[in-house]
């Protein structure tokens, strides 16, 4: 009697034909996202939600527009001044005008900014507020309020009836910010 030959190991097991096609996928799909992320200019990059970038008047108005109610700002920069756009995923939107050395994405709280903040019947919440003892009003034209907190003056809050966005102005200056809300200059991008 002659003893069986010994059966052979198996190899290692190769993927099948739904096993190649799925890895192959993974690895075009890995490839395509890399260059994409190596092709995106920086300046596509800067547009992604929550990243300041430098803005013009028009590209203000586009944004306004597109994202379907008023964005306010203090005006066109005066000379020498860049605009700063942020656009926070929560909607709140930032304009800030920067002056002097200040460049986009600069952490320095030194600059003019005006923000529009969702905030549902934000007349209403203004008010409540402005109930505060430190709390100082001023009536706004079509209705609106200002309020400032005295224990804060570099921002002034501002809304109208019928909004469901409060605007804040704030400057190391209280007395420009108050300047710039008395005098009309914080309007919608137009």
């Amino acid at each position: 009697m002659s003893a069986a030959a010994p059966a052979t190991a198996p190899g290692p097991r190769r993927p099948g034909g739904r096993g190649v096609v799925a890895i192959a996928i993974v690895a075009l799909l890995a490839i395509a996202l890399l260059a994409w992320l190596l092709l995106c200019s920086e300046d596509e990059a800067s547009t992604a939600p929550g990243l300041p970038r430098a803005a013009d008047p028009a590209q203000l108005r586009a944004l306004s527009a597109s994202v379907g109610h008023d964005v306010y700002w203090a005006g066109s920069p005066a000379a020498g001044t860049e605009l700063e756009l942020t656009h926070q995923p929560d909607g709140r939107i930032y304009i800030r005008y920067l002056t002097g050395d200040g460049e986009v994405g600069d952490a320095r709280s030194q600059f003019t900014t005006v923000g529009t903040y969702p905030v549902p019947a934000a007349l209403s919440v203004l008010r409540r507020e402005a109930r505060q003892p430190q709390a100082i009003t001023r009536d706004l034209p079509g209705g609106g309020l200002a309020y400032l907190n005295s224990d804060r003056p570099t921002s002034i809050y501002l809304a109208w009836p019928g909004s469901d966005y409060e605007v804040e102005v704030f400057d190391p200056s209280p007395k420009r910010a108050l300047n710039l809300v008395l005098a009309g200059k914080v309007v919608p991008v137009g």
